[in-house]
């Protein structure tokens, strides 16, 4: 199977800190996504935009969690715009000789 990245960005509304002490509240509905291996947060303060970098294991993983209701409560909070979701491919055998962290981990 070809592991995929998918990745999400997105503005929101609410006081930074605000937000900030919500990611940690919510990152165990995260870490229990089927399939995925880790999940990378991302924040840009300066343009109230965040979003995530998602690794999966398969292309069947990711379509689950496309229609999961998880995704469908961040993309649907009224608290977010401007919505935005890429997949891409891996390229393993120079992303490994990157460094890039491919395997599976038990912590998010």
């Amino acid at each position: 199977m070809k592991k995929k990245v998918f990745i999400t960005k997105f503005n929101y509304s609410i006081p930074t800190g605000e937000f900030k002490k919500i990611m940690p509240a919510v990152a165990p509905e995260f870490s229990a996504i089927p399939g995925c291996c880790w999940k990378i947060w991302l924040i840009n303060e300066d343009r109230k935009q965040a979003g995530g970098v998602y690794l999966f294991e398969s292309a069947t993983e990711l379509e689950q969690f496309l229609n999961s209701k998880l995704l469908a409560s961040v993309a649907n909070n009224p608290a977010f715009s401007n919505f935005e979701t890429n997949t891409f491919g891996i390229e393993e055998e120079a992303s490994a000789l990157t460094g890039a962290p491919l395997m599976k981990t038990n912590s998010l």
